[in-house]
């Protein structure tokens, strides 16, 4: 089960964000940003993800030993990929926001769909709805 924050907008309907750390938004951020529609954030990533690549392809020049590439590879995604692995559910939240949409409650579910429909059936029977904030 996840943790789920669901918004309303009173014509495009609810949006269901989860909270925690993005797998996704770690290891493909720029991907991520394009699918959540993040814009400017959006631009932000794929420019630091062109950068991380760059960078590796400099370093290659220096380091000829694939291991120590395919290490310092991996260590720049882990590197870049940290801050939207941990921030990216909150940036897609606040892009809800600034589109007016509205907090609606805190649910728990298996996935976005399901905390969805738990948030619009006070006796959905499988979920917990959490209180929602004032």
């Amino acid at each position: 089960m996840r943790v789920f924050d669901v918004y309303q907008h009173p014509r495009h309907g609810y949006a269901a964000v989860r909270r925690g750390f993005s797998w996704f938004a770690f290891l493909f951020p720029s991907v991520w940003a394009v699918r959540r529609g993040l814009g400017y954030m959006t631009v932000v990533l794929v420019v630091t993800t062109t950068l991380m690549f760059d960078i590796a392809q400099v370093s290659s020049v220096w380091v000829q030993h694939p291991t120590i590439q395919l290490s310092l590879l991996a260590l720049l995604v882990v590197l870049f990929g940290l801050r939207p692995g941990f921030r990216g559910y909150r940036w897609h939240e606040q892009a809800l926001k600034d589109e007016n949409f509205h907090f609606t409650c805190t649910v728990i579910a298996e996935s976005r769909r399901e905390a969805i429909k738990a948030a619009n059936d006070d006796h959905y029977n499988t979920q917990v709805k959490i209180v929602p904030h004032h």
